[in-house]
């Protein structure tokens, strides 16, 4: 798979591929306060190698993790929690909190483009803990 042009198809299976800490990290998340990290993730069976990187300011409800391609720092996946309001290419706009899925149109990497949380498992009002937990899930990082 070619990380700066892929299909809907093959980041669906990109997404649901399993991913490894290349280490073994300890997550200790406060409930308050700024929180950042950054871990490598490896998917073994695409030889593919990501950067995971969980972001909180001072605002304890708003906050955002993503996985990107280290090959071209592109996003898979990025959760924002409180965000702001997007403005997608095809003239959609998502409010507040949102999901970006990596997007290819006619050839063009779309970073920009953004979904609601309704159909996904992800919910403003958790902690940064539990969607943690739920971004994990939903990108199929194991060993945590």
């Amino acid at each position: 798979m070619n990380p700066d042009d892929l299909s809907y198809t093959e980041v669906a299976a990109l997404i649901n591929e399993i991913k490894e800490f290349l280490n073994h990290p300890v997550f200790n998340t406060p409930t308050t306060g700024k929180y950042k990290r950054e871990d490598v993730l490896t998917d073994k069976v695409n030889g593919i190698i990501y950067k995971l990187s969980i972001y909180r300011g001072n605002i304890e409800s708003k906050y955002s993790m993503h996985i990107r391609f280290t090959s071209n720092n592109e996003h898979l996946v990025r959760l924002c929690i409180h965000g702001s309001k997007h403005h997608n290419d095809d003239r959609t706009i998502v409010s507040g909190s949102h999901i970006h899925i990596y997007k290819n149109h006619d050839g063009q990497y779309i970073e920009a483009y953004a979904y609601s949380l309704e159909k996904t498992p992800f919910n403003e009002a958790d902690d940064l803990a539990e969607s943690m937990e739920k971004f994990f899930q939903f990108v199929h990082v194991k060993g945590v």
